[in-house]
């Protein structure tokens, strides 16, 4: 692109100005003297082509290639105009021989090692399940299983019958002088029938209180699956909360059984309170008619847990080293991820030595000498016009000519920075 620039250039400026310098010829194609420097021989030369705008142009022309001759010629220059030049080189050199320890210590060591840890994993999977006997526990497991799980029904039932019963006695129900004894006034076997017909907000709690006290059951064992001290301390609340609630709904059904008795009696009856509710039996058996069992429920549902994981432990087993394998294969796959970047930016570095090679075996042209170089002939050749009362414009289009042509060639050697020549 430059180069045409300068043709386009060249082209312009010679056919705007046709100038017979024949006469000429020999003062045209002499070279500079060693004694004069550029500026005199610009005044020199000025002087022996007529100050002519397209010889000015020409003479600049033959000074840039005779300056790139002396530059290419001059070694010790050459070298050190390069200096710079190798550094990078070298620098980019040292930068491809790391990335490329790097892709080898990746693909040879790292993803060839997860590479066989899945490979082991997977073999393994493949004997489990030919041979799955190997990890199965005792025999006794699905027994354990299958009567955990029965009891847990059995348990859960009971539980279910026994608070949607106690809530709805304590919360709803009116007692009666042959409902006062502690079966009748615990369990209500209409409670859900009277519940229902009493409306279906009455319904909803008295069926969803069951789960309150199933949900604690379960929460303990949750609990127990964490770590750490502060588990107990939760378990430990937990239990403390399904006791209070027992106690509360004890002490409410025994409380209508006593005032319904002070009602009846002809004796001077004392206000119920818990001092009296803790003398009771029938507020202890309440309390653990239903305490007691939840508690049963939560031991015997963390029994059945434990047996199910242990004859479930084939698939346990599988689904284990599966999920080892999905972590080797997302590793695999970043450092392949980070494998091709390194390899990208070798070949980019590659591209860049390889430029630089290409500047490097060229002829660099240091800019601000040849730069300086030129003004200065332009300098010495607008002196001879100026003493020589050239016309004005005649001089302005010279330095305009002269400026543009040391403009783009400055470019050029800018852009390029080695000889095309």
């Amino acid at each position: 692109m430059a180069l045409s620039k300068l043709k386009s250039f060249f082209k312009e400026n010679l056919e705007e100005e046709k100038v017979d310098v024949s006469g000429n010829e020999e003062s045209f194609h002499i070279e500079k003297p060693v004694a004069l420097n550029y500026e005199d021989w610009g005044f020199q030369k000025g002087g022996h082509l007529n100050g002519s705008h397209i010889c000015l142009l020409q003479c600049l022309a033959r000074i840039r290639e005779d300056h790139k001759r002396m530059v290419r010629q001059d070694a010790i220059k050459q070298k050190k105009l390069k200096e710079p030049l190798l550094t990078i080189r070298d620098t980019y050199i040292e930068e491809i021989d790391q990335k490329q320890e790097e892709c080898s210590l990746i693909s040879q060591e790292k993803v060839s090692n997860l590479k066989t840890k899945v490979e082991i994993l997977e073999k393994e999977i493949i004997s489990i399940r030919k041979n799955p006997t190997e990890i199965m526990p005792d025999k006794m497991s699905k027994v354990s299983f299958i009567i955990g799980l029965f009891i847990l029904f059995a348990l859960s039932l009971y539980l279910f019958i026994f608070y949607s019963s106690a809530s709805f006695s304590a919360f709803f129900k009116e007692f009666t002088l042959n409902e006062i004894g502690v079966a009748n006034s615990i369990f209500a076997p209409q409670a859900i029938k009277q519940a229902y017909q009493d409306g279906i907000t009455e319904l909803i709690l008295i069926i969803s209180m069951p789960f309150v006290f199933i949900g604690l059951g379960f929460l303990i064992h949750k609990f127990q699956e964490t770590k750490g001290a502060g588990k107990f301390l939760k378990i430990g609340l937990l239990i403390l909360i399904t006791f209070v609630f027992d106690t509360i709904l004890a002490y409410e059904i025994t409380e209508k059984i006593y005032n319904i008795k002070a009602a009846n009696s002809f004796d001077t009856v004392v206000p119920y309170s818990f001092e009296l509710a803790f003398n009771s039996v029938n507020f202890w058996l309440i309390i653990f008619a239903g305490f007691v069992v939840y508690l049963i429920w939560g031991f015997v549902f963390d029994f059945t847990i434990e047996s199910y994981d242990k004859i479930n432990v084939v698939k346990q087993a599988i689904k284990a080293r599966k999920s080892e394998i999905l972590i080797y294969k997302n590793q695999i796959s970043k450092l392949e991820e980070q494998l091709g970047s390194l390899k990208t930016e070798v070949n980019e570095l590659k591209i860049k030595c390889k430029k630089m090679k290409g500047k490097i075996d060229g002829v660099i042209i240091d800019t601000a000498e040849f730069d300086k170089i030129l003004h200065e002939f332009l300098g010495g050749w607008t002196h001879w016009m100026t003493a020589n009362k050239k016309n004005q414009g005649d001089i302005d289009i010279a330095n305009q000519k002269a400026n543009e042509f040391i403009r783009v060639n400055i470019k050029t050697l800018e852009t390029d920075n080695l000889s095309t020549v």
